[in-house]
């Protein structure tokens, strides 16, 4: 599963403004200048005072790092960025070339944009993790204080498969939290994806194979797409959340997709995800939604809730009830009993 070009940025951004720095620095024997010149792993480099966002100017360090770089080496990048303070930073993994300025749009080069906010220390493990996920995944990946997000460069359900399968194998990876992996097919809404807050295990691989298979069942042509999230974004979240959504052919209004025009073609799909979730913690919630137009046309698609039910009787799905959800509580129920 390595990649043939591995291509991977690391965009960051640290709290505070510096007060001087000047632009471009005297360059250094490993190519580049700036506050990162001279490290090992360091190809090319710059650094210097840039419009940060409207009115406002702060340090910002660019790198393209050697593609045989090493953790510990990455892990002195990292240290030395921490020390300097920039206001923004881009690490790229053997790109071959550097902007010139704050990247508005990394475009479609394969590169990675980060939040703005500081790594999590220690930058050790971030720096390993960065190096696993790059080197492991076909794809282009986000390391961030969120955490680490890949982007699948195929893009069916069945990458993703292969993709966990390597992250359980991968003495690295296995380890690492806060790690979510998509499909690259669709925007990020309506992609197959799996996140989870602790690290990955078998049975985060096994829970997503279980709701793979039933994608076999989804009426024809409805481009169905599922997320598994394990965890909580906030307290008020369920602990295991799946989420499923379809694009059913020839329906344009929400309202219309019912158990009384539907049924005999999305029961046989949603009744083996309830046996999943209803293995699931108590609290986990499952919904299903079909996506319709905007009236006119125009923006994105509105998702089209169907079924919102939880794992437990006191258990809460948020929002109304729709006109499936009592059977499907009712199905739930006995999924979830002894």
């Amino acid at each position: 599963m390595h990649r043939r070009r591995t291509t991977v940025a690391l965009l960051l951004a640290a709290a505070g403004l510096t007060s001087c720095t000047s632009d471009p620095e005297t360059p250094s024997p490993n190519g580049g200048s700036g506050v990162l010149a001279g490290l090992d792993g360091v190809r090319d480099t710059w650094s210097g005072l840039q419009e940060v966002e409207d009115g406002v100017r702060g340090l910002v360090v660019e790198a393209d790092l050697d593609e045989d770089i090493t953790p510990q080496q990455l892990t002195a990048v990292l240290d030395a960025l921490a020390q300097a303070e920039p206001d923004l930073y881009t690490l790229s993994l053997a790109w071959g070339e550097l902007p010139k300025s704050v990247p508005d749009d990394l475009g479609d080069r394969d590169l990675v944009d980060g939040a703005y906010s500081a790594l999590d220390p220690p930058t050790s493990d971030r720096a390993e993790q960065f190096l696993a996920s790059a080197r492991t995944y076909d794809g282009s990946v986000t390391l961030s204080s969120g955490g680490t997000e890949v982007v699948l460069d195929d893009g069916g359900p069945d990458d993703l498969t292969t993709a966990l399968e390597a992250t359980i194998a991968d003495p690295v990876l296995r380890r690492t939290p806060h790690l979510g992996i998509r499909t690259g097919e669709h925007q990020p809404g309506d992609a197959s994806a799996v996140r989870s807050d602790e690290p990955m295990t078998p049975v985060t691989l096994d829970r997503w194979r279980r709701l793979r298979t039933t994608l076999a069942s989804a009426p024809a042509d409805s481009a169905p797409w599922i997320r598994l999230r394990e965890g909580r974004d906030h307290d008020d979240e369920p602990p295991v959340r799946v989420s499923v959504g379809l694009v059913l052919p020839g329906v344009t209004q929400p309202g219309t997709v019912t158990p009384e025009t539907w049924g005999d073609r999305l029961w046989p799909m949603i009744r083996p995800q309830l046996d999943v979730v209803g293995k699931l913690p108590p609290g986990s919630a499952y919904e299903l939604g079909n996506e319709v137009p905007q009236p006119g046309g125009t923006g994105l698609p509105d998702l089209d809730r169907l079924v919102s039910v939880a794992v437990g009787a006191d258990a809460d799905a948020g929002g109304p009830p729709t006109a499936w959800d009592a059977a499907a509580t009712t199905y739930l129920g006995g999924v979830t009993s002894p």
